[in-house]
C-alpha cells in the first residue's frame, strides 16, 4: 500500500458512526437546497397559467426533446413551446393541474425515481438528457406517463409553429391561400 491509500485508509477508519451520518446529513440536505432555474422567464412574457418555473422547466425538455436543430430554434428565441404550451393547457383547463404536477414532479423527482440530484432545470444537457429516458423506461407506470405527456405537449406545441416547416418538410397548412389543397397531393421526391 502507497503512503496516500494508507492516509486515506486511515481518515476512512477514523470516520465514526456518528461522523459519518452528520457528514451525509449534510450533503443531503445541500443536494435539496433550491437552485436557480436555468432558464427564467422573459420579462415580456405574460404566462396565463403555467407558474414561472414550470415555464423554465417545459422549454428545458422541449429543447431535448426536439433534437439539436429544434433546440436552436427555441434557444434562438424563433420558437418558444413553453408559452405557446401555456396558452394551450389555459384553453383546456382541465389539463392545467395535471400539466403543472407533471412538471413539477420532472422538476423536483427525488433521486431514487429518477438519476437526478438537482433541480431539472440546474442540469446541463447530458443530464437532462439522462432524466427524460429514465422517465421513459421507468418501470413505474406515472413516470413512463409523465414522459409521454410532457414529450406529445412539446411535440404538438413545437411543430405547429410555422418556423418548424423546414424541419419537416411540410409545406402548411392545406387549404389557405398559401397552400391549396391540391398540393397535399403531390408526390414526394424522397
Amino acid at each position: 500500500m502507497t503512503s496516500a491509500e494508507s492516509e486515506i485508509a486511515r481518515d476512512l477508519a477514523s470516520l465514526d458512526r456518528r461522523a459519518f451520518l452528520r457528514l451525509t446529513g449534510a450533503a443531503a440536505a445541500f443536494g435539496l437546497l433550491p437552485v436557480a432555474c436555468g432558464e427564467a422567464v422573459a420579462p415580456t412574457v405574460e404566462l396565463q397559467l403555467f407558474s414561472p418555473r414550470a415555464y423554465a422547466v417545459f422549454n428545458a425538455a422541449a429543447t431535448r426533446i426536439v433534437g439539436p436543430r429544434g433546440a436552436e430554434l427555441i434557444r434562438s428565441g424563433e420558437i418558444d413551446p413553453a408559452l405557446a404550451a401555456d396558452a394551450f393547457v389555459a384553453r383546456n383547463p382541465a389539463l392545467g393541474d395535471t400539466v403543472e404536477a407533471a412538471l413539477a414532479l420532472l422538476e423536483w423527482a427525488p433521486w431514487p425515481l429518477v438519476p437526478k440530484l438537482r433541480p431539472f432545470t440546474a442540469l446541463a444537457g447530458d443530464g437532462q438528457d439522462r432524466v427524460l429516458d429514465a422517465l421513459m423506461r421507468s418501470r413505474i407506470d406515472l413516470l413512463r406517463d409523465v414522459f409521454k405527456g410532457v414529450k406529445s405537449l412539446a411535440a404538438l406545441v413545437f411543430y405547429a409553429n410555422p418556423a418548424t416547416r423546414d424541419l419537416t418538410g411540410f409545406p402548411g397548412p392545406f387549404g389557405s391561400a398559401e397552400v391549396p389543397i391540391a398540393a397535399a397531393m403531390v408526390e414526394s421526391d424522397s
